[in-house]
């Protein structure tokens, strides 16, 4: 990629990036030390528990260090390392904040769900979530460790944690109550056959929530923010992954993809949330900071593996244009974000409401609603 133009209305800005043609990565091979302790002989997906986790370790999995960066494997563009770890650890924080302490937007009426965490990391939402439904069975899976993630030090009976790539055919004995799914814009190339096997894994009336915000799919505002690095950023990162085959638009939030899968009473819920220190409000100034934080912790996270691989930039320039994109927004005024959830259901039928009282609150709040059934 040629010499990027620095953008001109704001004469504050740095000088223009320098990006020279892509250079080797540098990968290589790291493999997590052995537990001579592990036990490694439990195989059913069901099954495994958080203690299980170190027998993940004790089978050599090998993680690819690139770019002074660690990653699970050769394609997942987001790093899973110490820095990536306390970036989502923050992420969580920012969550519970905005649902004033609680974990989902939709109603658990079961004692005994079963719930589903895809892309779980180092495992925050999957602990708390334990603690809050104690009855609950939780499978939380994700297609890499982190190291010192909760889900890899703490044995809960309640929570499986377990290695797994949703993208390949799921092969659970039981359906879900909920499924979670949070911060996974550009894992997936093709979301509707998510939505599909989620459906299919749904016991009838379970939910499906997802969460994302996304600085690829201009996420992040402020005033003037369409002629800038920011802009730069953006453009360069949603290019990229579109030529991988993982767009980072946020098009798998609309409703009508969830639809097409099968779900019914489906909303969304979009919050705008003030990034950087300018609120007046404790509370919005608090949100504001940590947001901050993770935005530029998550700038060389969220673009250094996909512009190298796709974009023909080189590490060098990546981090160069970071670091500018980073000097702009520390002097932003009134930087926002936009976090966006999807909510829906899986249909259930009055037949089978007859016969199970859960189904029945469920058909009432329905009622309320003015859903369909099929």
């Amino acid at each position: 990629m040629g010499e990027t133009a620095a953008p001109q209305p704001n004469n504050s800005m740095p000088e223009s990036i320098e990006i020279g043609s892509a250079k080797s990565a540098g990968k290589r091979r790291w493999t997590g030390e052995r537990d001579p302790e592990a036990d490694s002989s439990e195989t059913d997906s069901d099954e495994i528990s958080i203690k299980s986790t170190k027998s993940f370790e004790a089978q050599n999995i090998e993680y690819v260090l690139e770019n002074d960066r660690r990653y699970c494997n050769d394609t997942y563009f987001m790093p899973n390392d110490e820095a990536e770890q306390t970036r989502l650890n923050i992420t969580h924080q920012i969550g519970l904040i905005l649902l004033d302490g609680n974990l989902i937007n939709v109603p658990l009426v079961k004692k005994t769900p079963r719930i589903l965490d895809i892309g779980t990391g180092p495992g925050d939402w999957a602990i708390e979530m334990s603690a809050a439904y104690p009855g609950a069975t939780i499978i939380a899976t994700d297609i890499g460790v982190f190291d010192n993630g909760l889900g890899s030090t703490i044995e809960l009976p309640n929570v499986s944690f377990q290695l797994d790539d949703a993208r390949d055919e799921w092969t659970y004995h039981e359906p879900f109550d909920l499924i979670h799914i949070r911060s996974l814009a550009g894992a997936f190339s093709d979301w509707s056959s998510l939505y599909k096997q989620a459906f299919c894994h749904l016991t009838p009336g379970g939910y499906i929530e997802i969460t994302d915000s996304d600085p690829a799919a201009d996420s992040i505002a402020f005033p003037n923010s369409g002629d800038s690095y920011l802009g730069i950023f953006a453009s360069a990162m949603r290019s990229a992954a579109e030529a991988t085959g993982y767009p980072r638009d946020l098009r798998h939030l609309t409703p009508n993809v969830l639809t097409d899968a099968g779900f019914v009473d489906v909303r969304v819920l979009e919050r705008t949330i003030p990034v950087g220190l300018w609120p007046d409000d404790p509370r919005e100034k608090t949100l504001g900071k940590m947001a901050l934080i993770s935005f530029l912790e998550g700038l060389e996270a969220y673009s250094l593996r996909q512009l190298t691989a796709a974009g023909n930039w080189t590490s060098e320039g990546v981090r160069d244009l970071c670091e500018k994109v980073k000097r702009e927004l520390l002097t932003a005024g009134r930087m926002t974000c936009c976090v966006k959830t999807v909510t829906a259901r899986k249909p259930f039928s009055r037949a089978m409401m007859r016969k199970n009282h859960v189904l029945q609150r469920l058909m009432q709040m329905d009622d309320v609603n003015g859903s369909d059934f099929t």
